[in-house]
């Protein structure tokens, strides 16, 4: 499983670094102004690297069957109307919180989140085709779903540095530490909806989600308000944690009894 991972993690940094990279040193020296159409183009190569690289290693070194099955996870749209309600319910509410204790603010309407939604699908959901598709469920093969989630929140964090020093992008104005206790809160609510699910579709929609509501609900980049995102993401997951492995128990309690 190492190895797996590591060669994962080697072709998705590699990837989106030489691309983000290149945008790095493309600004940084006023060779090309960020917002310009191949600024755009780099910048989205970049951010589609973990679902390239996932659906390249698996389509070399699974069977087809589980190729297959993979990508008609991804695909498969066809899930109960309540999953979705907790998808954008949760998405909603993860962002729209930090309002209430001064951690963003509304400065545009709430139907500009839902144009917005299909261009955030390409910028930034298909990460999840590799991080909650792959990582996620392959680190809790040896780890507990608390520590494979610390684990991918921060690799996912660390993983976007170069956005910093792109001139001109969103990243420059953000703190990397409240952006980096903000992919942890992310990371344990998209565990939960993962877990619940098992739907990489929905992991898209979320992450899609939350880049949409944030251009409605501008965050304060401010630690304090990210600790307070991410206290109210580990109480969803202890919740469902629990609901879980009290729903398994009963289930082998039942095959066993």
């Amino acid at each position: 499983m190492g190895k797996e991972v590591g060669r994962y993690l080697f072709y998705t940094f590699t990837l989106s670094w030489i691309f983000w990279g290149g945008l790095v040193i493309l600004t940084q020296f006023n060779l090309l102004k960020f917002g310009t159409a191949l600024s755009i183009i780099l910048h989205i190569l970049g951010g589609v690297a973990p679902a390239i690289t996932e659906i390249w290693l698996k389509k070399k070194y699974s069977s087809k069957e589980e190729f297959n099955s993979f990508i008609s996870n991804i695909k498969n749209y066809r899930h109960p109307l309540a999953w979705y309600l907790f998808t954008v319910g949760l998405a909603f509410i993860a962002c729209f919180l930090p309002t209430l204790w001064g951690g963003a603010s509304m400065e545009n309407p709430l139907y500009l989140a839902l144009i917005n939604l299909p261009i955030m699908i390409i910028g930034g959901g298909l990460e999840e085709i590799g991080w909650r598709g792959y990582l996620q469920p392959t680190l809790q093969k040896k780890w507990s779903s608390f520590t494979s989630t610390l684990i991918v929140g921060i690799i996912w964090a660390i993983w976007h540095l170069p956005l910093w020093f792109i001139v001109g992008s969103n990243q420059m104005s953000m703190n990397f530490l409240w952006f980096t206790v903000i992919a942890l809160a992310l990371s344990f609510l998209m565990t939960v909806i993962y877990l619940t699910t098992k739907s990489i579709f929905l992991c898209i929609i979320f992450h899609a989600l939350i880049n949409s509501f944030w251009v409605v609900y501008i965050p304060d980049t401010n630690v304090l308000s990210a600790l307070f995102t991410l206290l109210f993401a580990l109480v969803i997951f202890t919740a469902f944690e629990f609901y879980r492995k009290k729903n398994i128990t009963k289930a082998q309690h039942f095959f066993h009894g």
